[in-house]
């Protein structure tokens, strides 16, 4: 087959050590804790680069609380969430909602959609100016923090994506075969970054995308794909492995509906891995493979662990 598939690849926007953290208080729309999303920061060169044009948020849900983030986006681009617990995995169960420039209710909201009772969402504004982001508990139906019981630290990844400045891969579908992967989230394996990425990329029958991936030591590592469409019903598969092949994680519906979400934690030993974008295969061992079919676009972050 022969594909060429644009990527958005963003440079890291936080050096080694820092961290975004949320401002308290950030209980309101007016409070709301300012993030800062580079643009237009595209490589020449796909192995010199780092990740940009997102960015990763820690912060702290107690009961009662909800904390309030805000970030500038043209209209026409699309603003991806996605919420990781660092601490006991996906069992907490918050909620995001996003406001539009001057809105007083969200234009859109989601419970679930990622691992567990996680959260994650995309939406393409459709104003320019600044977006505001909550989140919050299930229960809390006012989005004032209400009832709800939820305690955890979080991280929150916010990736931003619009159409123009893609980067095409350099060779005609080089990145089907396993030993020749896109560069896609590359950085020092001896430090542990934290940012986000986010790939666009297009999925036909029996196709498979590589993408390469530097986890350093400690860091934990998702990858959340989107239809871009909207949708949730192609069946798609994730799949993380060493450069020999050997299997590290996999991932098939843990998003919403049929879509996946990966998480990998490095350990003590950073790695060069590969992450392959495809399609569920209900009978491997007949002759036909995959048929899905779809663009999509994939949030990618990095963290160090607590």
């Amino acid at each position: 087959m022969r594909l060429a598939v644009p990527i958005f690849l963003l440079p890291l926007l936080l050096g080694p050590n820092a961290e975004i953290r949320e401002v308290e208080p950030n209980d309101t729309l007016a409070s709301a804790t300012p993030l800062t999303v580079q643009r237009g920061r595209f490589p020449r060169v796909l192995a010199d680069a780092r990740p940009t044009n997102g960015i990763v948020a820690r912060g702290l849900l107690e009961p009662g609380d909800i904390d309030f983030y805000s970030v500038f986006a043209r209209a026409g681009e699309e603003i991806a969430l996605a919420l990781q617990e660092p601490g006991r995995g996906a069992f907490h169960d918050p909620v995001f909602a996003v406001f539009g420039p001057g809105d007083a209710t969200p234009v859109a909201q989601a419970d679930d959609g990622g691992p567990g009772f996680l959260p994650r969402l995309a939406i393409v504004a459709d104003r320019t100016g600044t977006w505001t982001i909550a989140v919050t508990g299930f229960g809390d139906a006012a989005l004032d923090g209400g009832v709800h019981e939820e305690s955890f630290i979080y991280r929150l990844a916010l990736a931003i994506t619009s159409d123009p400045a893609r980067v095409t891969e350099g060779n005609d579908a080089r990145n089907d075969d396993r030993r020749q992967p896109d560069f896609s989230f590359v950085t020092d394996v001896r430090v542990v970054p934290r940012g986000a990425a986010v790939l666009s990329g297009a999925l036909e029958r029996g196709d498979v995308d590589h993408y390469l991936v530097h986890i350093p030591i400690g860091a934990e590592f998702t990858a959340s794909l989107f239809d871009e469409s909207g949708g949730e019903f192609h069946d798609s598969l994730l799949r993380l492995t060493t450069r020999g092949g050997t299997l590290l994680a996999e991932d098939d519906d843990g998003g919403p509906g049929f879509l996946s979400n990966l998480v990998y934690s490095g350990g003590r030993s950073g790695r060069i891995a590969v992450l392959a974008v495809t399609g569920f295969d209900p009978d491997p061992a007949d002759d036909r493979s995959h048929e899905e079919a779809f663009r999509y676009r994939l949030v990618l972050s990095l963290q160090g662990k607590d």
